[in-house]
């Protein structure tokens, strides 16, 4: 297997001694994947959307695959150019990033860093989208400030664009360069911020319906608010110094990544459920999967912003004895998370074969989804319907 790590850097890449070109090329061809993928939807929902619905009355989720799309289709062809590139240097011997053609490694980060970092909101886009229609289905109102929740959406897919260099602050740049980064790193948090704002408010004097959905959106509130913080964290200079390539960028990005994607899924997993298959889950074994596993989720990863803090270094095998017990801890808590995924999992098989029947809107919800029947028949609707 190729011994570059997952990020193929300088000089792993031209260094390493096992035969990484297959990866490189595999790599370069999964691309074309994500780039066709977002095209579809952006073409899809320019040209296809049905009729009456204006761009201002399309429903969330769809606005966070539109922008989603966008990152797909403009970001990703500057990592397979930059894949390409490694490709070319070790065959031609081209001097792109290997010093002693001529290259330079840190030109690597700064391409691979351009696409990756635009790639985290590739996956908690949609997961927000996911939110922005469970909450207001269990508030039983309307989103607040929709209008202010779209433009957030595609600031975040713009901005996002702009604040790679985070990922470098120890890697050698101008202090102009640096107080740029850390600048926008910070602007590109206020997007998200009003989502939080907007979801809260959302909230606020609803008649709430706590289900087991409602609950793994509450609990994505919660763990992305600590991972959009500790971001903030990193984002500033003097700490980033400190805490950069520690345990604490581990807690960080499974907050906002593992965190906010995974429990946005299973919220979704289980709004959409009785859709999907027509039958109801059983509520009691929902909600005690989700405690155990957010529970784990905890236990795991809080500990890592401890250890990192006190400067233990992630993608080492092996630590000092003074982080053994938050380790024992952390590891502790994998398991706790890895039982509750279980629980989940079986249940939902279970249900799927096996549950209650389920109306067509057991929620109540006011999407276009809901209107039909559970589980929706080949074609959805009968006829294309009209958005009034």
């Amino acid at each position: 297997s190729p011994d570059t790590g997952w990020t193929f850097y300088a000089q792993y890449s031209f260094k390493t001694q096992s035969n990484v070109l297959p990866a490189l090329i595999g790599a370069f061809v999964l691309g074309f994947s994500s780039i066709l993928t977002g095209l579809n939807f952006i073409v899809t929902m320019h040209r296809m959307r049905a009729p009456g619905m204006k761009w201002m009355k399309m429903p969330l989720f769809p606005w966070t695959l539109y922008g989603t799309s966008w990152i797909q289709l403009l970001a990703t062809p500057v990592v397979g150019i930059t894949l390409l590139m490694v490709v070319a240097e070790k065959l031609l011997n081209i001097g792109f990033f290997d010093p002693a053609l001529g290259g330079d490694p840190i030109l690597y980060q700064h391409l691979f860093w351009i696409y990756s970092h635009p790639a985290v909101y590739i996956m908690i886009l949609p997961a927000m989208g996911v939110i922005s229609e469970v909450i207001p289905a269990f508030a039983k109102k309307k989103i607040f400030g929709y209008n202010a929740i779209v433009l957030s959406t595609m600031l975040i897919a713009f901005v996002g664009y702009f604040v790679w260099g985070h990922h470098m602050f120890t890697a050698g740049m101008s202090e102009t360069s640096l107080f740029a980064f850390s600048f926008l790193t910070f602007i590109v948090a206020i997007p998200s911020a009003i989502k939080i704002f907007n979801w809260l408010a959302t909230l606020y004097k609803g008649s709430i319906m706590l289900r087991t959905p409602m609950y793994w959106s509450v609990s994505f509130l919660f763990v992305f608010m600590i991972g959009g913080l500790t971001g903030m964290v990193l984002g500033a200079l003097s700490t980033n110094v400190h805490l950069h390539d520690t345990a604490f960028v581990v807690a960080h990005f499974h907050f906002i990544v593992f965190g906010g994607l995974g429990f946005a899924f299973f919220a979704g997993i289980h709004y959409w459920f009785p859709k999907i298959f027509g039958r109801m889950y059983d509520e009691a074994w929902a909600n005690t999967g989700w405690i155990i596993f957010f529970m784990g989720f905890l236990t795991l990863y809080f500990p890592m912003f401890l250890l990192g803090i006190n400067g233990m270094p992630r993608r080492y095998y092996d630590y000092v004895p003074e982080f053994h017990f938050l380790n024992i801890i952390s590891s502790f808590g994998a398991f706790i998370m890895i039982a509750g995924l279980v629980v989940i999992l079986l249940n939902l098989f279970k249900s799927a074969k096996r549950g209650k029947k389920a109306e067509a809107n057991p929620w109540g919800a006011n999407s276009l989804e809901w209107t039909i029947s559970s589980p929706p028949t080949l074609e959805n609707f009968e006829e294309i319907p009209e958005i009034k």
